[in-house]
């Protein structure tokens, strides 16, 4: 989340702006505490809360709170709790509030919130919020445990966000849900609106210190720390997901080798109420998995990384008893051919089926019969291998890497048009091409049905036949475009 020094620094702007407008800092013995869980705000300002939330929902430009005689000091407390347990009020900038105040009293007499969407495009903004939620949680059963609930959507947001920092709404659930980027401050939100709408509860916690958030989640009566952030690992890979920052108690949040956390560790200022103290979940079979976890069927599958300590890699479904489904013994080699301490097979669902990657493939398995059957297979010519497979929409992204694991790529690999079929996409053999004047080569295109329709952008540097042979003219440069199933697929061609 954003930094102190910007929060001061935002707020300063506004009294050079309006200068009847002050602000609340931080002091130096209040840096590191967690907020807002401030006992005084819950006990004393619930019915404010209330009346900011009813004026931000209306987006109102002015909310007049003179009757509720808060004092300055404690509206950015106030102001916070409120953007906090209202993540769909993500068009709010929660950084600061403006505010007019009774200079003989020391009390706030009119909020100014700031809007980070255009007033009138507001609306159509939470529709695509409520329906991208609704995605998230769908298939989640009522009936189901919190437990199970809180680990599903922890694991959906992981594989479905991207760590990312660009501007206001970098910080909001919406950037999370619907654009699937964004920073700590909105996985938060996020994974807090996302738990509210299957019934379990769940906090913001944000600590000063370290600029940074996570979640407290209630299971049965008790709270545990969740840091879907950290569980998501930077840069992204598809279908990566850890569980190390998964339903901690106090002393293992504290035990976490975790700069952003180190605030935290020295501070702990928050109510009693939420204190993190059941080890129910400590050691749990979760802990070490780092592919996102599915529920079918009445039983988890996810993939084991590290079978047996051997490196090989296993599809593991865990009902009442654990069952090894598929051992894959695939390895992944540098350039100079020695192995990796470690597998890189993934998985998500679609539909009725699993699908994980191997090094070249992606398969697909039936649940309910136990089959399995490939359904892609990286074609020779390309040197990398996968490292992850994942599914967005309706569309299936394979994460690739380097020899050497230092660059990674994510390709759009296939997409679904049902539950249960899919096709996968075009792959030009070539992105680029050097020819000599007078020589040809011809243009593949790899997967997809149907025709391909090749074009020049100058037939005078160099032309392509309607098979795909492309021909050097002279001296220059151009690009061929070969269409296919809709999508058009581009080489670069220079003539020397």
């Amino acid at each position: 989340m954003r930094l102190l020094k910007y929060l001061i620094c935002s707020i300063l702007s506004a009294v050079i702006l309006l200068t009847s407008l002050p602000f609340t800092a931080f002091s130096e013995e209040e840096k590191g505490t967690i907020h807002p869980f401030i006992p005084d705000v819950k006990e004393y300002y619930s019915e404010l809360e209330d009346y900011i939330t009813e004026g931000l929902r209306e987006r109102k430009s002015q909310i007049d709170v003179s009757d509720f005689h808060i004092p300055q000091d404690d509206i950015i407390y106030v102001f916070r709790s409120v953007m906090f347990d209202n993540p769909d009020i993500f068009y709010v900038d929660s950084a600061f509030i403006p505010y007019d105040y009774d200079r003989l009293t020391d009390e706030i007499a009119i909020l100014k919130p700031q809007y980070i969407f255009k007033k009138s495009k507001i609306p159509s903004y939470i529709k695509e919020f409520n329906k991208a939620s609704e995605k998230l949680v769908d298939g989640i059963n009522p009936s189901w445990s919190d437990f199970k609930k809180a680990l599903i959507i922890h694991d959906r947001i992981a594989v479905n966000c991207r760590y990312y920092s660009k501007g206001l709404k970098s910080y909001t659930a919406y950037n999370v849900i619907v654009a699937h980027k964004g920073l700590c401050e909105g996985y938060s939100r996020a994974y807090s609106h996302l738990l509210s709408l299957v019934g379990v509860d769940s906090k913001t916690l944000n600590n000063e210190a370290k600029s940074h958030c996570w979640n407290l989640v209630k299971l049965n009566g008790y709270w545990y720390h969740v840091d879907v952030t950290a569980d998501d690992p930077t840069p992204d890979v598809s279908g990566y997901v850890r569980h190390n920052f998964f339903l901690l108690t106090d002393a293992g949040m504290r035990a976490q080798d975790s700069d952003i956390h180190t605030g935290y560790k020295n501070d702990i200022t928050y109510s009693s109420q939420y204190v993190c103290n059941s080890s129910k979940y400590n050691g749990a079979f979760f802990k070490k998995i780092t592919s996102r976890i599915v529920y079918k069927n009445g039983a988890y599958y996810y993939m084991n990384n590290n079978y047996k300590g051997k490196y090989y890699s296993a599809l593991i479904k865990r009902g009442s008893s654990k069952k090894v489904v598929k051992v894959i013994y695939d390895s992944w080699r540098n350039s100079s051919g020695g192995r990796f301490n470690k597998s890189c097979c993934k998985l998500f669902e679609y539909g009725k089926y699993i699908y994980y990657n191997t090094k070249r493939k992606i398969i697909r398995y039936n649940p309910d019969t136990g089959n399995f059957k490939r359904i892609y297979t990286l074609p020779d010519f390309i040197g990398t291998n996968n490292i992850g497979v994942t599914c967005q929409g309706s569309t299936v992204y394979a994460t690739r890497s380097n020899a050497n694991m230092t660059k990674y790529y994510r390709c759009k690999t296939a997409k679904f048009y049902s539950k249960n079929k899919m096709t996968v996409l075009p792959y030009l053999k070539y992105s680029s091409k050097q020819l000599n004047k007078k020589s040809s080569f011809k243009l593949k295109v790899y997967y997809g049905s149907g025709k391909t329709v090749y074009k020049s952008s100058n037939k005078k540097i160099a032309k392509v036949s309607s098979s795909g042979r492309v021909k050097a003219k002279k001296k220059g440069s151009c690009t061929i475009t070969a269409e296919k199933n809709g999508k058009k697929l581009k080489c670069k061609i220079r003539v020397v």
